[in-house]
């Protein structure tokens, strides 16, 4: 028997009038920037869990349907292109991609920070120890680049100052990051440009 789908988050969301003037888009003021947010990058996780790329492009294309305003309508095409070029690389490499750490990278190299913390964070809510802690560590890294895109300077440094330290007390966990001192530098420094992450499929 077939597995029931679950409802699609573009559905749930209402275009409303509002004088509220969006000049840029930002999930954490506006409220329809968070709802197309979440809802794309819902879609992305699901995408690559069942490998089925179809579910956030049938997303974006049902999104741009909508009457929105050009900032969204932007944010959603650029989205679309780094996950298209996210399911690229991991199909290039799907024998070689052997954990959620290498995944991520795939991800993070996209700059796609938001996507990172969601798809760590379920394989972080079913971990235990050592492996909880520094998948932890990288979710915070990805949430301090989430706030420093924002502008957000005192969280990120408070998640940056938390990921610092938890990526440098399981650093033997990330062996597949071949250049985490220079991640560990940036948060160290809450540098807003992110490094390039390097592993195995680099080589």
């Amino acid at each position: 028997m077939s597995q029931p789908m679950e409802a699609a988050c573009y559905l749930d969301i209402k275009i409303k009038r509002s004088p509220k003037i969006t000049f840029r888009f930002d999930p954490f003021t506006d409220r329809l920037s968070r709802d197309i947010r979440n809802c794309l990058s819902t879609e992305f996780v699901r995408s690559l869990n069942l490998k089925r790329p179809e579910l956030y492009r049938n997303a974006g294309h049902e999104l741009l349907k909508k009457n929105l305003a050009s900032i969204y309508r932007d944010y959603i095409h650029r989205r679309l292109q780094r996950y298209d070029s996210v399911f690229e690389q991991i199909e290039k490499h799907q024998t070689r991609i052997i954990d959620s750490v290498l995944t991520a990278i795939v991800i993070w190299n996209y700059r796609l920070f938001f996507e990172v913390h969601e798809q760590l964070e379920g394989i972080w809510h079913q971990s235990r120890g050592e492996q909880r802690q520094a998948l932890g560590g990288l979710i915070k890294a990805a949430g301090a680049y989430i706030h420093m895109e924002q502008g957000h300077q005192q969280a990120a440094s408070r998640l940056a100052s938390k990921s610092y330290e938890l990526l440098t007390r399981h650093r033997d966990f990330f062996s597949t990051i071949g250049n985490l001192n220079d991640l560990l530098d940036k948060l160290k420094a809450v540098d807003p440009d992110p490094p390039r992450l390097y592993s195995i499929l680099d080589q």
